[in-house]
């Protein structure tokens, strides 16, 4: 217990020091001071608050909003210019939208997981962004975060056929004693990835999933749900 306080003390003071000498920048426009500027996510709260994201086609799907503007830019920092800080923000926006979707942590969801990228991607950036998301999305729902699943490496993408290639990268789910996850995601695109990532979850015992994803590509955010008004209004 004295360790891990010490831990934490010097951990707070090293980060402390660090944003002193090289002050964070904004994952979208790139101004000093935040990982996520204010001006950025007064952008990001009108574009969630105005576009409307449709009628729930699927109930067991919560997406933030579109992948467009400031919140695309946000993304993209995080998964390709290495703003690890703003996985932060962005996890808070994925627990709020969750929460108002009515799942309640503990009794609809017991666990959280997340679609893993594959070993090269991981090895280039240095970090896994859905990890990193679901690791803070645990934290502030309260929730167990596990690894659930692996993704096939080349040897065995190579084993499967062309058909199933099409229909998504492949996953092995791994046996766990949870049964109710929460699925994080970044962006959703045909939505192939979700469906092979389920599969393999449900294959490995899993019998309820809830996908959650900050952003989808405009014609797959239909199936997602209406970003109420004010909902996001204090992530400013």
């Amino acid at each position: 217990m004295v360790f891990n306080n010490l831990f934490q003390f010097c951990r707070r003071a090293l980060l402390q020091v660090v944003d002193a000498i090289c002050p964070p920048i904004c994952a979208a426009c790139g101004q000093d001071g935040a990982e996520v500027c204010r001006l950025c996510r007064c952008s990001i709260i009108e574009q969630l608050r105005s576009v409307s994201t449709g009628s729930p086609a699927e109930t067991n799907r919560t997406i933030v909003g579109e992948f467009s503007g400031c919140l695309r830019d946000v993304v993209n920092g995080m998964k390709f210019k290495n703003h690890r800080g703003a996985a932060k923000y962005l996890s808070g926006l994925l627990s709020r939208s969750i929460i108002h979707d009515g799942l309640v942590p503990g009794v609809d969801i017991h666990a959280v997981t997340w679609v893993p990228s594959s070993e090269r991607r991981r090895r280039e950036r240095g970090f896994d962004p859905c990890e990193l998301m679901a690791r803070m999305v645990g934290a502030q729902l309260g929730l167990p975060v596990v690894r659930t699943l692996v993704r096939a490496n080349s040897a065995e993408q190579k084993t499967r056929s062309g058909l199933e290639r099409q229909n998504g990268p492949g996953f092995r789910g791994r046996r766990t004693r949870y049964s109710r996850v929460l699925l994080i995601d970044d962006v959703v695109t045909t939505g192939a990835t979700l469906a092979a990532a389920s599969g393999a979850l449900r294959t490995a015992g899993v019998s309820h999933i809830h996908v959650a994803a900050v952003a989808a590509i405009p014609k797959r955010v239909a199936e997602g749900r209406e970003a109420p008004r004010g909902l996001f209004r204090a992530a400013a």
